[in-house]
């Protein structure tokens, strides 16, 4: 079951967070040289992503891959991949080696194999893993109510296509996210505070995918929340 902070506002949230996500890595690059950073898109990490970036760590030891994208060019507004580069990958934080997960293909589907190709040079298990929720209890894109969230759910491959938008999207598995040294959830607002508790209660994964973190037993996930 996953364990829940609260904070007295979200720059709180995402400064208290960053410290300790920066600390973590401090810790793997000094156990084994290297770093892995999974990293949410949204608006709730901008704030941590600029506070993350700011932190004094060996950044060129550490691999950032995003947990999700859609299916648009880097330079598009809804990209995660531009969300990471503009507020993460700035600073000190630049140096990082990122790994992105589209590819100029007209679906995920068509780039799938060699995504998981390049995820396989990742190290693992992922030291950090920064995840958010929807108010649908997505997590990812792994929605719940996509015709073959089941499949998805039950992938061991390292990312999926599920088939949901417009616009299409590719996702980590939730095998390849919780293969991880440490997970945490961000969530803001009273309405994701309402589906996490729902979520914390047993239940089909499929009806509220963010389950398939929350429930783990290990690592236990860390939520964190801030209204």
């Amino acid at each position: 079951m996953a364990e829940l902070t609260q904070y007295s506002s979200r720059r709180e949230a995402a400064r208290k967070l960053a410290a300790s996500i920066a600390g973590r890595l401090r810790e793997a690059i000094a156990e084994r040289g290297e770093a892995s950073l999974v990293v949410c898109g949204g608006s709730s990490p901008k704030e941590l992503f600029q506070f993350l970036s700011a932190e004094k760590l060996a950044w060129s030891r550490v691999t950032v891959v995003p947990s999700d994208e859609r299916w648009v060019p880097v330079d598009d507004a809804q990209s995660n991949e531009r969300l990471v580069r503009e507020t993460l990958l700035v600073g000190p934080a630049a140096e990082a080696r990122f790994v992105g997960l589209y590819r100029n293909t007209e679906t995920p589907a068509e780039a799938i194999d060699g995504v998981a190709g390049t995820l396989a040079d990742v190290p693992r298990p992922l030291d950090v893993v920064v995840l958010g929720m929807g108010d649908d209890g997505h997590t990812a894109s792994l929605f719940p109510h996509a015709p073959d969230i089941q499949a998805c759910l039950d992938s061991q491959a390292p990312c999926v296509a599920p088939s949901v938008g417009p616009p299409a999207r590719l996702s980590l598995s939730l095998a390849y996210l919780t293969d991880a040294h440490s997970i945490d959830l961000l969530i803001f607002g009273d309405e994701k505070r309402h589906v996490f508790e729902r979520a914390q209660a047993a239940g089909p994964v499929a009806e509220l995918p963010v389950r398939g973190v929350l429930h783990l037993e290990r690592p236990v996930a860390q939520a964190h929340w801030a209204e």
